[in-house]
């Protein structure tokens, strides 16, 4: 939280601007000094305030570009990567009611799109009356109802877990979105699959818990030095490749990577029918080991997705308009001022 301080020097009083940034469990201190508080002018401090957001930022993302190797992100696109994550955080701060129903949209967006990919039929608008008000379209089958329902009981379930990824909670995950689909939801493949319209088989059923067990472990090594969102795409990719279940990988693979997004501070992603193709085309050069296109893929369509929330928020900054933040800041900035101000006299 922003703080004003009063620091006495000489006999006159000078205000600051200082705040504590929690970055996981770091701890940077950002100061600014605004002007002798008997001078300053309402203009001049909202000014001030606006410097100080920026180097907020600036200290901000000096902290997070360093802070990860990759491979496959360069420092721009983590940078891109990071302003989207602290402006979401000041979207949340600034107008919460508005943040919950964009983070309600994207909820609702992701749940269609992902399931279409797999061949629901439920529209984008059907879709937003099952999860909002649980009115089933006509016309549909119930199965195509149960795919859609099943990710508002994974949603709740994530909420009251606090482990990490595991084997177990992976095999949860497939339980839960593949209830009522399937005879024995949530337990690994005993047959050979083969992936529709992708040029990819993938390994025997007989490899395929040796290789969830190295999933995980790959998994651990990289949770502490890999971005957040390479590290979500390329645990995303590397499930789908192995394919461990008869069903439901796709829809299981991309809640992994919104796992891993929301738990790491960054919105999720959402993908759909107009992402399919390039989608696919992207995650099937993997399957040699070159991840680069479907890191690329998704970090651009992610970028697309978020970007006009982070414009709106730095506008909104820029314009000094009034927020429960600002408004905060002026009446302790008066308050300041008028206890004081009297004191320099």
């Amino acid at each position: 939280m922003i703080k004003l301080e009063i620091k006495n020097i000489k006999g006159n009083y000078y205000l600051y601007f200082r705040e504590i940034l929690k970055i996981n469990s770091k701890s940077i201190t950002v100061a600014l000094y605004a002007g002798r508080i008997d001078k300053i002018t309402i203009n001049e401090f909202l000014s001030k305030y606006h410097e100080f957001s920026l180097l907020r930022l600036t200290k901000y993302l000096d902290y997070q570009v360093v802070r990860y190797t990759s491979e496959y992100l360069d420092k721009e696109k983590i940078a891109s990567l990071e302003n989207v994550r602290y402006y979401h955080d000041e979207f949340k701060d600034l107008y919460p009611d508005e943040s919950t129903r964009y983070l309600e949209s994207v909820f609702v967006r992701y749940v269609q799109g992902t399931t279409a990919i797999e061949g629901n039929t439920i529209s984008p608008q059907d879709t937003r009356e099952l999860l909002e008000h649980d009115i089933s379209p006509a016309g549909k089958k119930v199965s195509e109802v149960y795919e859609i329902l099943n990710f508002v009981k994974l949603r709740d379930y994530l909420k009251t877990y606090d482990g990490d990824i595991s084997e177990k909670l992976i095999r949860k995950m497939h339980a839960i979105l593949m209830e009522n689909l399937m005879r024995t939801p949530g337990d690994y493949r005993q047959i050979q699959v083969n992936i529709e319209k992708a040029d990819y088989e993938p390994p025997p059923a007989i490899l395929v818990p040796d290789m969830m067990t190295d999933l995980i472990r790959w998994y651990r090594q990289s949770i502490k030095k890999m971005h957040p969102f390479e590290l979500a795409v390329l645990l995303h990719t590397r499930f789908e490749l192995i394919h461990p279940f008869t069903d439901g990988n796709g829809r299981v693979g991309r809640a992994l990577m919104n796992f891993i997004l929301e738990r790491a501070g960054y919105p999720t992603i959402y993908l759909g029918l107009p992402h399919r193709k390039d989608y696919l085309d992207a995650i099937q050069p993997a399957d040699d080991g070159n991840f680069t296109p479907i890191v690329t893929t998704l970090f651009s369509i992610y970028s697309d997705q978020h970007n006009e929330v982070t414009a709106h928020v730095m506008k909104t900054m820029k314009e000094t308009r009034t927020t429960s933040r600002t408004e905060y800041l002026l009446k302790e900035f008066t308050r300041l001022k008028r206890q004081f101000s009297k004191r320099n006299v």
